[in-house]
């Protein structure tokens, strides 16, 4: 299907919505889509990251393949 038939099958389809919930949803995709903003990381959450960026320098890590055999691992580094 070309871009120019489904723009016109997206602009039927929208005309018939009568749900609000619905129409804001599809806005906001189609807003994150056409935006040139970046994702912005909340402040609360760049502690946190910068913490496990740390861990990763300095060695702390546990190799996937080692969670995936035995994931109570995971569960005792995090004590």
């Amino acid at each position: 299907m070309s871009t120019a038939e489904l723009k016109k099958n997206l602009l039927k389809r929208i005309e018939q919505i009568d749900e609000d919930y619905l129409l804001e949803e599809l806005l906001g995709v189609i807003e994150i889509e056409t935006s040139n903003d970046f994702f912005k990381i909340p402040e609360e959450h760049k502690k946190d990251i910068e913490i496990g960026l740390a861990q990763i320098e300095n060695g702390n890590t546990i190799p996937h393949e080692e969670i995936r055999k035995n994931p109570n691992n995971l569960k005792s580094s995090l004590k």
